[in-house]
């Protein structure tokens, strides 16, 4: 675990190298939250953007600032994917099983982006082991008991998991077991969990009654339209198991290697004898819900990871049992049968890393969508310097979020007297005869790679005695 986040904390500055657009708003989103973010409705995905707030607040605004919230949410994901395996699976099983998703480009991806996009795994992983833990078991603690009550109250402000919540509610009334669990509560534990759930989504409840739309985005999505479901799940699962086409977004094509795809399929052929147990019955539930909710939302496809992470073991540990029972009593033949699975999960996890890293950077219809200005502009801008950005420009919001954070002023106008000042415009170039070109900027995650003009005031010459006389 110390290894997996020292990788995640090297590795944004590495691979992609930039922010998406997502995670510009995300930075704006989070800034904007105050005191009365309730009434204000700004609710969706409150725990991430509190988060990321105070890692801006505290760190100042910067790539890592914006992305350590995520790196942090990515460890404790990483860190109940293994306790929830270890539920299911041997130890050795659930080890392997577990880094081979974790170091996946598509988990790589999730903890290294500055978005609430990681939340709702770390909520399923999170909630999916409370419950293991609760159900069956006599004499459960408390704590625990208390936790997975609060960490459903969280998981309602991640758009769409209500429909996690929902079912998680109805399955609690109709199932034998997981009724029996609830009579095991006795009445001061029960008035806790209510209380406490009731607390937890005051916000939420209040942010909704102050702004009906976040209804909606909470349980569909902004311009949802019924008639785009069909193309919504198509596009959401196209970058997982396309291995010949990139497409032009910000997941690299495929997400997960075909050695993982090999293990998925093996897992679900050895699960197929075992389909009403307790793990094949959330595994397919997941699976379900994934494909389902990203007609409303494809971003909510990458769910289907955790599913992908239960499979993968499963398929593991079909091959090690099978090459146990050729040989039961002669652990020489265990031994050797381990090594050509070292050597798979070797090359599975070299591979992925290597893909991650130099995919972000020679995959153009990818790496066009993260952009560098943060980190140009943080070493490139003197201060004092003007910074020109189109009136039309979208991420003029981070931009001028980024300027309180440095020392140089954004305009959206080139003003009418210059001062000593330099001026950086970005994108673009400007004609005026008081502004001369000293310096041009480039940029290698842009296609046209002149990223900043800088342009320093003309100081005019000094006129001669026979000009001053004409």
């Amino acid at each position: 675990m110390i290894a997996f986040f020292g990788l995640l904390s090297f590795l944004p500055s590495i691979a992609p190298g930039g922010l998406s657009e997502a995670e510009m708003q995300s930075a704006v989103d989070s800034d904007a939250i105050s005191a009365n973010f309730a009434q204000e409705g700004r609710v969706i995905d409150l725990p991430y953007h509190l988060l990321q707030k105070a890692s801006i607040s505290i760190f100042g605004l910067s790539l890592y600032s914006i992305k350590l919230p995520s790196i942090i949410i990515g460890v404790l994901t990483g860190f109940f994917i293994i306790l929830l395996l270890n539920r299911w699976f041997k130890s050795d099983v659930a080890i392997v099983g577990s880094i081979l998703i974790l170091l996946s480009t598509a988990f790589l991806y999730l903890a290294g982006s500055g978005t609430p996009i990681i939340m709702s795994v770390f909520w399923l992983a999170l909630l999916l082991w409370l419950g293991s833990k609760i159900v069956g078991n006599d004499h459960t603690p408390p704590i625990l008991t208390i936790s997975f009550v609060i960490s459903l109250a969280l998981s309602l402000y991640t758009p769409h998991l209500f429909y996690v919540a929902a079912g998680i509610a109805v399955a609690g009334l109709l199932h034998p077991h997981l009724r029996f669990s609830l009579k095991q509560l006795k009445f001061y534990q029960l008035i806790i969990c209510i209380s406490a759930f009731i607390l937890t989504i005051a916000p939420l409840v209040i942010g909704c009654i102050f702004k009906h739309e976040t209804i909606q985005q909470l349980i569909f999505m902004r311009d949802f339209n019924f008639s785009s479901i069909i193309n919504n799940i198509s596009t959401a699962f196209a970058p997982f198991f396309s291995f010949s086409l990139a497409y032009d977004s910000v997941y690299l094509a495929p997400l997960f290697g075909l050695a993982n795809i090999v293990l998925v399929i093996i897992g679900i052929l050895a699960s197929i004898g075992k389909l009403f147990t307790s793990r094949n019955t959330v595994v397919s539930l997941l699976t379900i819900f994934a494909i389902l909710v990203s007609g409303l939302n494809p971003d909510i496809a990458i769910t289907i990871i955790i599913p992908i992470t239960v499979l993968s073991a499963a398929g593991l540990e079909s091959i090690i049992e099978k090459w146990h029972s050729l040989f039961p009593e002669n652990p020489y033949a265990h031994f050797i049968g381990t090594m050509p699975i070292v050597v798979v999960v070797i090359m599975i996890v070299f591979s992925g890393l290597s893909h991650f890293v130099f995919g972000y950077h020679y995959t153009p219809r990818v790496a066009k969508n993260f952009s560098d200005d943060i980190t140009i502009f943080q070493d490139k801008l003197e201060s004092g310097t003007v910074l020109l950005v189109n009136q039309d420009n979208q991420d003029l919001n981070f931009y001028r979020l980024l300027e309180r954070h440095n020392n140089f002023t954004v305009l959206t106008e080139l003003p009418e007297t210059i001062n000593d000042t330099k001026i950086a415009v970005l994108g673009e170039t400007i004609d005026r005869e008081d502004l001369a070109l000293k310096q041009i900027i480039t940029s290698s995650k842009t296609r046209n790679s002149d990223r900043l003009y800088i342009y320093e005031k003309v100081i005019p010459a000094e006129k001669t005695e026979e000009e001053k006389g004409e």
